[in-house]
């Protein structure tokens, strides 16, 4: 469930020494490939004229502003797009030139994403003579054509991925050029822009909107990104922007984080354009009166609400068009489309789906017999390019290795998520496997609080240099949950002072008890109650016993079969045949992440109705969800036989079938349950180059151990496992809480020992 790839101890070390950090530190850098000295704050900022085509950028601009000439700054409706318009408008006002300039944001739903013809001639019509775009440009080689017949100058910056057809403009600024220059984002750009245009350094507040625009367009955070985010960071927290001192509060702008940026101030910007247009988030920036700029703030915040309402009603209805390919599995690229779903949402809902089932995910809606469609990558996969491999689907198609948008013909799903899944690398595939990858080990002899502060100086975290995720194992100290109908958790540990939130897991935390043992998978975040730090645990997986209750039970088998029902079987193998007899869903651990989590969903949302699991294995996360559960085999425990009735609603019952031949459970537990001799045969395995025994495996995996890295003479005692101490507390489980007389009756049991 949890994993990380082994480093050599010496190597650590090594790093420790040299950076002069503790070893835990100094291990998060070199798993993250980030050397110490590209953390250090106050690094400088690149030259903007690294960048290809920025000096004749400049001379162009400077000779239509000195005389006198109109130009119009056009950018992009996302959140980059109207950071980078606003900090280019704002820098070229603050410049002396505010009565030439202007800006022009194009309607997502009636002109789309890019520089149009129509843009063109509008700008012709309006008296424009100089176009600069922000954040869009490159792939509009027709636009850049008319332009030049109608005598208007274009000049483009931009930082998506170029086309095979790049247009013929005045200057065109782009990362994606260049070797040397960092990829920025498009408000990256324009920062460097305003920074050779000014001669030297600009305003603090054009740092801040950088900021905003580089975090939520999803950069990776190093290099000039970190940066320039480091320095609007503080330029916010010194109440230098005042539309985001609006509307982050002002008690929130002292202590902003690169991920308040991302998780607040981005959906809100990205919510105008979504909804309507993007005018209110490029104002919030450039408005100077105070009750304008509180009006604005509001206005954001609650199209940001209303997008969520109508982003959920998607997500409802794309949980119910998920395809899958003839064997029932869902697709390696999974393509989910619907007729008349807001096209200003479906970008979040790609990104959404892309989160639970672990690939690419491109959304699509429909009108009429044409599409609009937004699509979010994987880190392993460059999406633009793999997009590219099959131009003849689109009708339309730009983006960047990250995310795309596209228009197109309608056509089948199940064809085209079929073909955009072949070709796919490796990585891709491999990683839909890969349950809860962590960096770190949490060790109680080192206090959590004491990391806390340690961490802090390696701030900011983002994309490309995410915050450190913990392995924390302990007992449970207190738990309780929380929110509106118990879907949150709070808890603390008997071996860790700081206290744990877990988000959605409240469902997961129903049935743990004060004295379980417990696995999170955390990051360390700090908590701010009435303007005091604390450190926090933020958990994203939990892992503890499964919650037990006993229901009413009767033997044989419901009939007719109620509408939910669930099969417990002896074995992956049965598993398999009973899903087929049964025309039920198997779950089973060879299936991807992503395939389980579908499941789970669908079957909440009664998409799926049958599910078969073996009681040897994980169960599914259906608490309260079905009306029958059935038990082909002999339950190795009353411990799991309760487990299983967890999974029944209030008035659901237990049935146990006749069994004429089974395994004997006691017999299978003897040869699961793991015992150093057995522990060490799987070692041995190992390094004969056989593949061993999964369970023993695990612990090796968990202990950090593999043939290639075990120096000889190594040892690492097995009390460090938590698996292994599951299993030892499995088997006490088996033996000491058996299944026999004491619930069913001697009678009951005649014939099936």
């Amino acid at each position: 469930m949890f994993w990380r790839d082994p480093l050599d101890p010496a190597v650590i070390q090594r790093a420790a020494k040299a950076w002069d950090l503790p070893d835990y530190a100094a291990e998060f850098l070199l798993r993250r490939r980030m050397p110490l000295e590209a953390l250090e704050a106050n690094t400088p900022m690149q030259s903007p004229f690294v960048l290809r085509d920025m000096e004749r950028a400049c001379d162009i601009i400077r000779q239509y502003l000195s005389q006198g000439k109109r130009v119009r700054v056009y950018g992009d409706y996302d959140a980059d797009g109207v950071t980078a318009t606003a900090l280019l408008v704002g820098a070229l006002k603050r410049m002396g030139y505010a009565a030439q300039v202007d800006y022009y944001i194009p309607n997502r739903f009636d002109e789309g994403y890019g520089l149009h013809e129509e843009a063109v001639v509008d700008a012709v019509r309006d008296g424009v003579d100089l176009m600069i775009t922000v954040d869009c440009g490159s792939s509009s080689p027709e636009a850049a054509r008319l332009a030049n017949s109608l005598g208007l100058a274009l000049v483009v910056t931009d930082h998506h991925a170029l086309p095979v057809e790049v247009p013929k403009v005045s200057a065109l600024v782009n990362p994606q050029q260049d070797v040397e220059a960092d990829k920025l984002s498009g408000a990256g750009v324009a920062l460097q822009l305003a920074r050779a245009l000014n001669g030297g350094e600009v305003a603090e507040e054009l740092y801040g909107i950088a900021a905003v625009g580089t975090v939520a367009d999803v950069v990776s955070l190093v290099g000039m990104n970190r940066t320039l985010t480091q320095r609007g960071l503080k330029a916010i927290g010194d109440g230098n922007v005042p539309g985001l001192t609006a509307l982050l509060g002002l008690g929130a702008i002292g202590h902003v984080t690169a991920q308040d940026l991302g998780f607040h101030v981005g959906p809100c910007l990205n919510a105008a354009g979504r909804l309507g247009t993007a005018d209110a988030a490029v104002q919030l920036f450039l408005e100077r009166d105070p009750q304008r700029i509180a009006s604005l703030a509001q206005e954001l915040t609650e199209l940001n609400r209303a997008r969520r309402t109508i982003e959920q009603q998607i997500i409802e209805k794309a949980w119910e068009n998920l395809v899958r390919d003839h064997r029932g599995r869902l697709f390696p690229f999974t393509v989910i489309a619907g007729d008349g779903w807001h096209p200003g949402v479906i970008g979040i809902v790609a990104s959404r789906f892309r989160e639970w089932l672990r690939r690419p995910v491109a959304v699509i809606t429909w009108e009429g017999d044409v599409g609009k469609g937004s699509a979010r990558s994987v880190p392993s996969l460059n999406l633009i390019n793999h997009l590219r491999r099959s131009e003849d689907l689109f009708s339309r198609l730009g983006g960047h290795p990250g995310a795309a948008g596209f228009s197109l013909r309608r056509q089948e799903v199940s064809a085209m998520s079929e073909l955009l899944s072949e070709g796919l690398p490796a990585a891709v595939v491999e990683q839909q496997f890969e349950m809860g990858q962590f960096d770190l080990i949490a060790q109680p002899s080192l206090p959590s609080s004491s990391i806390w502060t340690d961490l802090q100086k390696f701030e900011p975290f983002g994309h490309g240099f995410e915050a450190p995720r913990f392995l924390v194992k302990g007992s449970l100290r207190t738990i309780r949950r929380v929110g509106d109908q118990g879907q949150h958790v709070q808890m603390t540990l008997q071996e860790d002072a700081v206290p744990a939130v877990g988000f959605q897991l409240g469902e997961r935390a129903r049935g743990l008890q004060v004295g379980d043992p417990v696995r999170l998978v955390a990051t360390l975040e700090t908590n701010w109650y009435r303007d005091e730090a604390m450190p926090q645990w933020r958990v994203m997986l939990l892992d503890g016993p499964w919650p037990r209750t006993t229901r009413k039970w009767a033997r044989g088998c419901p009939n007719p079969l109620p509408q939910r029902v669930l099969w417990v079987v002896e074995s992956d193998r049965a598993v398999w045949r009973t899903a087929q007899r049964e025309v039920a869903w198997p779950y089973v651990l060879a299936l991807s992440v992503g395939e389980l989590v579908a499941l789970e969903e669908q079957a909440r949302r009664g998409l799926i109705t049958r599910v078969v699991a073996s009681q040897w294995r994980p169960w599914p996360q259906l608490l309260n969800w079905a009306d029958a559960v059935i038990w082909t085999c002999t339950p190795r425990s009353r411990s799991k036989w309760e487990e299983s009735a967890s999974l029944l609603k209030h008035d659901g019952q237990l049935w146990l079938t006749p069994i004429a031949s089974t395994v004997l459970p006691h017999r299978k537990a003897h040869h699961l349950h793991l015992s150093r001799d057995r522990l060490g045969q799987h070692w041995r395995g190992w390094e004969r180059h056989n593949g061993g025994f999964s369970p023993g495996r695990a612990v090796f995996s968990e202990l950090e151990l593999t043939p290639a890295l075990a120096k000889q003479g190594e040892r690492r005692t097995v009390a460090r496992s938590h698996l292994y101490q599951m299993a030892l507390w499995e088997a006490r489980q088996d033996a000491d809480r058996p299944f026999d007389m004491a619930l069913l009756g001697r009678e009951e049991l005649n014939g099936m020992e």
